[in-house]
């Protein structure tokens, strides 16, 4: 049995080691970064829009629609009108909205109003993104994707991608119809997503960890762990005392 043991313990570790020290190396990493500036809680505002400002009731705009069509309630930001003064954030505001789907078409309503939105262009998306931006940088560009990065591949598209010139390399993933952010990418979050990869062994998509190179070197080091109980206590077991004659 102590043969036995030790030759699986010495085999596993060479097999193990290097994953096991990635294993206690992203874990560590991740431990010691704070959750909200992985998240970019920091570097965002988030408003919220009150319902008890609407003044237009659903009935009202579904009167000009057939009866097949379908009202959801959302949100849009509103736009601010210069958002280089200073407390410009404090002038950013969101109004309820009502979005209608009829014949595959979605028509969006303030719902304060009653007024027909317009789609938001990018001169909208770059005065939000800025509204919404609690960092040091400015904008350096903005693309609407209609193919999204591995970073947000969980996200639908389209989205507008907003970079800032900050130095965490910060970029806003806003929601075209919105204009709210919907993601916030820094490099620290970029860290955090890379030991996260090597924690899970997913070098994809780097969400599944049910699959089954991770359960085959997890139960490894399972059996690793409990091959070395067996040599540390077939060492240190105690030993009867021989009586002398």
């Amino acid at each position: 049995m102590y043969k036995f043991s030790r030759a699986v313990h010495n085999w596993l570790g060479l097999l193990l080691f290097v994953q096991i020290c990635l294993w206690f190396l992203s874990g560590l990493v991740m431990a010691l970064l704070p959750i909200d500036e992985v998240r970019g809680t920091h570097l965002r505002l988030t408003p919220s829009a009150t319902w008890a400002d609407a003044r237009v009731a659903p009935s009202t705009i579904l009167r000009n629609f057939d009866n097949q069509a379908a009202l959801t309630f959302g949100s849009q930001l509103v736009t601010p009108k210069n958002t280089t003064a200073p407390g410009a954030q404090s002038m950013l505001a969101t109004i309820p909205i009502y979005e209608v789907t009829s014949g595959g078409k979605v028509t969006r309503f303030n719902a304060e109003t009653g007024a027909k939105l317009n789609a938001l262009n990018e001169q909208d998306i770059r005065l939000l993104a800025s509204a919404q931006y609690l960092g040091s940088g400015s904008i350096t560009h903005a693309t609407r994707l209609m193919q999204l990065p591995q970073e947000v591949q969980q996200l639908t598209p389209p989205l507008w991608q907003v970079s800032f010139d900050d130095v965490d390399n910060t970029r806003f993933y806003i929601a075209p119809d919105s204009g709210a952010v919907q993601r916030v990418r820094t490099d620290t979050w970029r860290l955090f997503d890379f030991m996260w990869m090597l924690h899970i062994m997913d070098y994809d998509t780097r969400r599944d960890f049910n699959h089954p190179l991770l359960i085959i070197f997890s139960a490894s080091a399972l059996l690793f762990t409990l091959s070395g109980g067996v040599l540390l206590w077939q060492r240190f077991r105690p030993r009867k005392r021989t009586k002398t004659p």
